[in-house]
């Protein structure tokens, strides 16, 4: 099999379409592998906004010159360790990640019960209520600035009937961290975990059988899951002291850098900064949350994916902070150590290359070892790779 990237322009009838390239976008296709067959379904992607699609030329015609998905994969590999040689971002954890856990466990319940309060009375039409979302905020800012892997590594699990409600609290965690990552205000810092968790306010003015339909949505139902953006912007601007900011990260939130996202098809500059941010840590989280119809990736596949989507989608600049603000192995990460034993990451450095580890399974032996934790930054082992728990049967989360 030979996978190829190619351009929208570069697409003809007879060539086979591998994968979309979009993983974090529903897009109205019914499947991601297909043969083109006529040429509307080219011009549909073009209208949802596809850039880049892999093909397969052994099932259809090949593109003289195209990159090859090894090659791609090659480059993102050299371009994520580029990007964490540069050094952490964010200040040293102030308590361990094992003090940390157990605040942060009872924050995110506490967190996520209040969002699914709120959004249900957006739901029976009642009016956005942020009385109980600033303490929230605060809540879940003092967290991160404790330790920010601790939150963020248990936001990633999430069930299926409250997941719009952990979305909302991830985003909020992740938006914390990005803006103390590039040195923003506390003021700034508290709007931004603000907006995260209301950024998605008009997903409740969706029918309920499109919004948790498990599986993809066909073309009209995705015209209106698209709707969601606006109807969240304009919620959000009825609300006495809501700030633009707020407004813009709920409104902006799925534009692209190169144009033809939605709702306003709005590209580059035109876009605010804090809008572009929350489109990098909303495909972050959709990308590494399990949900009914896809397996979430682990979280360095997904950064490679942010550094590939990076200019025609996503702002460059802010993917490098944002991979510097976690970390190319970011905390519940499993790694495999160049001695040949697999370890959860359990803390990060400033050498990003080099995270603290909890030791916890021999992969020559195949045997659950005594958990210990090992400074990488301190010795000679180093990370091989990262892997994907769910080929070992280790649930990484038992670990931290």
């Amino acid at each position: 099999m030979t996978i190829k990237r190619v351009r929208i322009e570069e697409l003809r009838v007879g060539m086979y379409v591998h994968d979309l390239n979009c993983g974090w976008l529903q897009h109205g296709f019914l499947r991601q592998q297909f043969l083109l067959r006529h040429t509307g379904q080219i011009q549909k992607m073009r209208d949802q906004g596809l850039d880049e699609i892999y093909i397969d030329t052994d099932r259809g015609e090949d593109v003289a010159g195209a990159p090859t998905q090894a090659e791609i994969e090659q480059g993102l590999d050299r371009q994520l360790k580029d990007s964490a040689s540069v050094g952490a971002a964010l200040a040293p954890a102030r308590v361990s990640q094992q003090e940390e856990s157990a605040v942060a466990k009872r924050i995110l319940g506490e967190a996520t019960d209040v969002m699914a309060g709120l959004l249900q009375d957006v739901r029976l039409g009642k009016q956005v209520d942020t009385a109980k979302t600033g303490p929230l905020v605060k809540e879940i800012n003092a967290s991160v600035l404790r330790n920010p892997g601790a939150l963020l590594s248990l936001c990633r699990i999430k069930e299926a009937d409250t997941y719009t409600f952990q979305h909302s609290v991830s985003i909020c965690a992740l938006l914390v961290s990005f803006t103390h990552a590039l040195g923003m205000d506390a003021a700034t810092v508290h709007e931004a975990g603000l907006g995260g968790l209301l950024h998605d306010v008009g997903k409740m003015k969706i029918p309920s059988e499109i919004l948790n339909k498990p599986g993809r949505l066909t073309e009209e139902e995705f015209k209106v899951m698209k709707s969601h953006a606006s109807l969240s912007r304009d919620l959000l601007s009825g609300v006495p002291g809501i700030s633009e900011m707020v407004i813009q990260i709920a409104g902006e939130h799925h534009e692209k850098m190169g144009g033809g996202g939605y709702p306003r098809g709005i590209a580059g500059p035109e876009i605010s900064q804090i809008g572009r941010m929350t489109a990098i840590v909303d495909v972050y989280d959709a990308l590494t949350s399990n949900r009914v119809y896809h397996k979430g990736m682990e979280p360095s596949e997904v950064l490679k994916k942010l550094l590939e989507w990076s200019g025609s989608h996503l702002d460059g600049d802010l993917v490098q902070q944002f991979i510097r603000t976690l970390g190319i192995y970011p905390v519940g990460s499993l790694v495999r150590l160049s001695g040949g034993r697999l370890a959860v990451v359990v803390e990060q450095g400033e050498d990003l290359l080099r995270p603290m580890v909890r030791v916890v399974y021999d992969a020559d032996r195949k045997v659950l070892l005594r958990p210990w934790d090992l400074h990488l930054a301190q010795g000679t082992e180093q990370i091989a790779d990262y892997e994907d728990p769910a080929e070992w049967g280790l649930d990484t989360a038992s670990f931290l």
